[in-house]
């Protein structure tokens, strides 16, 4: 009876062989063993104003906060596109006045990094603007 179960060892050992000969495996004396990661993320950038249509009227007009949103590890920047109407105007970012010229775009924020922000928007506009359209753009550097 020893010599059926050592002779049964032995034939599931030579089928087992050839199997366990080609699996890769790291020795358990190397202590050490390299794991390669990467990976992909797209650069997402989104600025968004609250307000979409304001009366407009002499003065400062609220146009509520810009929220703006950006993972470019570069930074960004936000521009403002306007209607010549309102080249005369200026818009307001947090307190701070920037004038409106007759190009037709200002850039009103810029970042170095990566970021999440949101910022109070009014536009100061002279007398006798009767209207004129301005949209907000970001750009990834």
């Amino acid at each position: 009876m020893n010599k059926k179960l050592f002779l049964g060892m032995v034939a599931a050992a030579a089928l087992s062989a050839p199997a366990m000969g080609s699996m890769p495996h790291v020795g358990i004396d190397s202590g050490q063993f390299t794991i390669g990661i990467s990976g992909y993320v797209p650069v997402v950038c989104r600025a968004s104003v609250e307000q979409t249509m304001v009366s407009p009227h002499e003065g400062e007009v609220s146009l509520g906060a810009l929220r703006e949103f950006c993972n470019s590890p570069n930074g960004y920047a936000i521009h403002a596109d306007y209607s010549p109407s309102l080249a005369h105007a200026k818009i307001i970012v947090d307190g701070k006045k920037m004038p409106l010229n007759k190009s037709g775009s200002t850039e009103i924020s810029k970042s170095n990094r990566a970021g999440i922000a949101t910022r109070t928007l009014e536009l100061d506009l002279p007398k006798g603007v009767e209207g004129g359209s301005v949209s907000f753009r970001i750009v990834p550097l």
